[in-house]
């Protein structure tokens, strides 16, 4: 019987040692249990998101109408497929690149020199509701359109 003890004891202890490293619930654990060195961490909270990103970047997570809830020239933004098309003061053709990746890419080909909204980096909110639009620009960044699903 107390080779049992021992043996369930053995079992036991690494997992509740595993389970317990990096935080004491207060939820900021993930974020102090990040390597800076890009050595990936065990967690189960990290298997979720990138799950959720791959099926979030599939051409169906980002097809449909949007429109922004900050000030842009863009009135909507449709996409369908690989092809996007904006209205607005900003109306041109597009096309998406990477659209089944974590970070698809969209090109505007407007007949008007539009420096602020040439080609930018998509990130799809997780339950699809929200896109956000980071823009190429100088060194510190361009604009930022965040758009939600038009109903």
């Amino acid at each position: 019987m107390m080779r049992l003890t021992l043996g369930a004891t053995a079992l036991v202890l690494p997992v509740l040692l595993l389970s317990g490293c990096g935080g004491d619930g207060d939820g900021k654990a993930g974020a102090q249990a990040s390597s800076p060195a890009g050595t990936p961490q065990a967690s189960s909270t990290e298997g979720a998101p990138q799950a959720t990103r791959s099926s979030a970047a599939e051409p169906n997570g980002l097809a449909g109408t949007w429109k922004p809830i900050n000030k842009s020239p863009i009135e909507t933004l449709t996409i369908t497929g690989n092809t996007v098309r904006t209205t607005g003061r900003l109306a041109c053709p597009g096309t998406i690149t990477g659209a089944g990746t974590a970070k698809p890419v969209i090109t505007l080909k407007c007949g008007t020199d539009n420096a602020d909204r040439k080609r930018g980096t998509l990130k799809l909110k997780p339950d699809g509701s929200a896109l956000v639009i980071s823009w190429d620009g100088p060194a510190w960044g361009g604009m930022i359109d965040s758009l939600k699903r038009a109903a």
